[in-house]
């Protein structure tokens, strides 16, 4: 009995040595051979990533050699593109300083486009808008101010801009806010020694328009300018009557050169008033350069000193450090692009 447990218990040792030979120590050896082997791998894949890139860089430096004196003269071009924008700038920006004292010293003379002094004109409209408009004019049309009521169902709907020389003044009844907005095209026209009535008729000739007939509207003959389905009938460079589609209003009263109350001019006592001025139409000349990069030229060829010596596969890790999403393709191309600016400025010295 004693033998036998003996026996048993040697078997037992050996049983398990011996599975220990057959499936532990290969498998830690296997294992072993598993890491050695991705990490043989992967070196190979690094060089040969470094490999191609090298051939892919002196290709590019055969062509780079190739097309240096164009790239030079575009160079030279850009350059000379550059002094000419920032003459231009130059010039602009003195055009912008100047413009805002121009517009407020104009005097109001040179807003006149009417023959009368002032005129309240009204008008019914008919069509998609049903309702009234009221025109008034004063100082000869320096201002000028259009005030329509538009039924509705239950309500009336009002609205009113006003031009007061080069200002436009819109205002919003319903919010209890206006909005003065220089327009430059009425401080351009505007001219005491302008011709309006002839400056309304190129215009509308421009348009297409062209004079079909006379007809008389509250009283005043009119020349009737038609251009497709659409007619204006204009007297004295005042329009009295329009017809557009189904749209049409038609001057109901002219009073001229009768006293015209300041108050139409005037936006109502507690409104939010917004302004937008001359100076704010243009944009700041700052605003229209490109800024540089903040970069200095010493930083920017130190950049260039370092990519010369450094390997694709140490540009990459750098780049991926930094921007852990970066493709591929892209860290291959700017790779070969600093390359090819590192080296350039060698051939051009």
């Amino acid at each position: 009995m004693k033998r036998i447990l003996i026996l048993t218990l040697l078997f037992m040792v050996a049983f398990s040595a011996t599975s220990n030979a057959q499936f532990g120590i290969p498998t830690k050896i296997q294992n072993k051979y598993k890491k050695v082997g991705r990490e043989k791998a992967e070196e190979q894949k690094t060089n040969a990533e470094d490999k191609g890139m090298e051939e892919a860089d002196k290709h590019l430096d055969k062509g780079a050699e190739a097309a240096e004196p164009g790239i030079q003269k575009a160079e030279e071009a850009e350059k000379k593109g550059e002094e000419y924008t920032l003459f231009g700038l130059q010039k602009y920006g003195e055009f912008v300083e100047g413009y805002e004292a121009d517009v407020a010293n104009k005097p109001p003379e040179d807003y006149k486009r009417y023959a009368f002094n002032s005129a309240i004109v009204e008008y019914r409209l008919e069509g998609s808008d049903e309702g009234t408009k009221t025109q008034y004019i004063d100082m000869g049309g320096y201002k000028f101010a259009t005030y329509k009521v538009i039924k509705k169902r239950k309500t009336e709907e009002l609205s009113t801009v006003i031009l007061i020389g080069s200002d436009m003044i819109s205002i919003d009844y319903a919010n209890k806010s206006a909005v003065k907005i220089h327009n430059p095209a009425a401080y351009w026209l505007a001219n005491p020694n302008r011709d309006w009535e002839e400056t309304g008729r190129n215009m509308l000739t421009h348009m297409g328009y062209e004079i079909v007939g006379q007809e008389t509207i509250s009283g005043k003959e009119c020349d009737i300018w038609k251009q497709g389905k659409s007619r204006i009938w204009v007297w004295n460079g005042l329009t009295l009557k329009s017809q557009v589609g189904k749209d049409v209003e038609t001057a109901t009263s002219i009073q001229i050169d009768i006293p015209v109350s300041g108050e139409i001019f005037e936006v109502p006592e507690g409104y939010e008033y917004e302004v937008i001025s001359a100076s704010d139409m243009f944009p700041d000349p700052d605003s229209v350069l490109v800024k540089e990069d903040e970069m200095t030229e010493e930083e920017w060829n130190a950049v260039l000193d370092e990519i010369e010596t450094m390997s694709y596969s140490q540009y990459k890790a750098k780049v991926l450090e930094e921007e852990p999403e970066a493709d591929d393709e892209q860290i291959k191309q700017s790779y070969l692009l600093l390359r090819q600016q590192a080296k350039r400025r060698h051939r051009v010295e």
